[in-house]
Formats: structure tokens, C-alpha cells, sequence
């Protein structure tokens, strides 16, 4: 069957965006498929709903159900082009965000910043013989490694990583950071080109217990450059905004086999 997608680069965390309408309980397994097939060798898929662009709140599942701050950056800005809009905010509503996702947008620059929700909490684990930060947000827990990246060490902290839809391992080297993200609902570990979500998790880290006012950290990532702004009150984070770059390829098609009536002509996936 062939399937409708759109190519986006959000500073490297290369994208898939399904167009065509996917059963909800076949994205994860048709997601695997297209990261394999499709040549642009995406690190994730997210599922647009057609009939929700023109609606006041778009909205982009994610193939497993997760959030992603890149995908959700890079959604607000292909709505914006979509409605023909030139700089300027809106919200979307992405898988794994309890409330809607506000994108700030500047379609003649190519870049998109999406406010992330503040981490719910921060913990510790033991992996690697030392105590290792875990960042728990909306849809994903970060782990922080400081430490250069292997996917032996990957491996030992995801084992001791609790349970979330999706799971990244961050290892910071100074202001450099790779990630690793396994979203269990797809089976997928990718070793990402950048990552949104660990890089709001990494500003957070970095700016508790600075001044309060806004700070501005940049992170360079395997295949891009992601910048974070926090805002600190009484010496904690309350408000991150995470962004950059932002390029998309021409809408394609696919045939993939998939399986039986996991499209349905003429029907949004809203409506599953």
C-alpha cells in the first residue's frame, strides 16, 4: 500500500511525517517499516491528522505514543507554512503532552521553538558504578551521562532506567551532547542526530540554582545545533523553551507492506 509522507530535518532529528490515515494500534509496527525503507533514514515517525491542520489544534502522534520536542517544533512550523503565515506562535497538540504544545515560528528563517512542559521530577540511579541524573518528563525520562558515548554504557543505564513510553540516554561532553532514544512501543534505539526533549532536560539540569531571569544554553548535537531559554524564579526553572533549525523535503510516497486495514481510504486517524 502506498503511503503519503513528508521529510523534516529539526536540526538533524530527521523525521517522517505520515500523511496517509494509520490505525493507531498499527503506527508503532508501520513505523519500524518506513524507518528501514524509506531512504532518508529517519530516527522517528510521527502521524499527522489531515482534517486537524486547518482546525484550531493540529495534532501529531508520535509513533509510539511518546512526545518529541523536535517533532512538535517542526509540526508548528509546517502548520504555519501550511496556513501560510509568516512569523509568529501557535499550539498544537502532540502524543505524550498532557496539554497543548505553543511553537514560536519564523517561516522565512526556517526555525521553530516549542515551549516544553517542565520536568516532573528528577531522580537517581545506579548504573555504570556512579549516580546518574534522570530527567522525568511528559512522554520521556532522560538519563545524563557525562561520559563519552558507547552503546555498552547506553545498554547498562537503560537496564536501570524506570519505565516510560520512550527512554534516552543523554551523554553530555561539555557543551556537547549525543543521544539515545529506545521507544519501547516500536522497538526502536536510535542514536539521534539531535534531540529536543534531552535538550530542555539538559538546560534544566544545568540551570537550577543559577539567578533568576532568563538564560540561554546551546547544545551541539551529532547533526545540528539545539538551543534552550530558561526562565529561573527563586533560583528554580519555570519555563523552557527549546528550538532551532528547521528544513523539509517534498512530500513522498511510499508502497510498504503493512498490515491488512491498517489504511483506511477517506478516514482521518482522528476518527479511530
Amino acid at each position: 500500500m502506498r503511503i503519503r509522507y513528508l521529510p523534516a530535518d529539526p536540526a538533524g532529528n530527521l523525521t517522517g511525517f505520515v500523511l496517509s490515515p494509520v490505525f493507531p494500534g498499527e503506527r508503532a509496527a508501520l513505523a519500524a517499516r518506513l524507518m528501514a525503507a524509506c531512504p532518508e533514514g529517519f530516527d522517528q515517525i510521527g502521524y499527522v491528522d489531515e482534517a486537524s491542520l486547518d482546525a484550531p489544534l493540529p495534532r501529531l502522534d508520535m509513533m509510539g505514543g511518546e512526545f518529541c520536542g523536535n517533532a512538535a517544533r517542526a509540526f508548528g512550523l509546517m502548520v504555519a507554512r501550511r496556513r501560510g503565515l509568516t512569523r509568529g506562535s501557535l499550539c498544537v497538540s502532540v502524543s505524550g503532552a498532557a496539554d497543548p504544545v505553543p511553537v514560536e515560528f519564523d517561516v522565512s528563517k526556517g526555525e521553530a521553538f516549542a515551549q516544553m512542559a517542565l520536568p516532573r521530577a528528577v531522580l537517581r540511579i545506579r548504573a555504570l558504578g556512579e549516580a546518574i541524573d534522570v530527567v522525568r518528563m511528559e512522554g520521556i525520562a532522560h538519563a545524563v551521562v557525562a561520559r563519552a558515548p558507547s552503546q555498552e554504557a547506553a545498554d547498562a543505564v537503560l537496564a536501570a532506567m524506570p519505565d516510560a513510553p520512550a527512554q534516552g540516554v543523554l551523554f553530555r561532553e561539555g557543551t556537547r551532547m549525543t543521544p539515545l532514544v529506545r521507544v519501547g512501543a516500536s522497538g526502536t534505539c536510535v542514536w539521534e542526530g539531535s534531540c529536543g526533549s534531552g535538550t530542555a532536560a539538559l538546560a534544566f539540569l544545568r540551570a537550577r540554582g543559577l539567578e533568576d531571569g532568563e538564560h540561554d544554553f546551546a547544545f551541539d548535537e551529532p547533526a545540528g545545533r539545539l538551543h534552550a531559554r530558561v526562565r529561573v524564579e527563586a533560583g528554580q526553572p519555570v519555563r523552557i523553551t527549546m528550538g532551532g533549525s528547521v528544513t523539509f523535503g517534498e512530500e513522498k510516497e511510499i508502497e510498504i507492506q503493512a498490515p491488512l486495514c491498517s489504511l483506511r481510504t477517506g478516514t482521518s486517524p482522528g476518527s479511530f
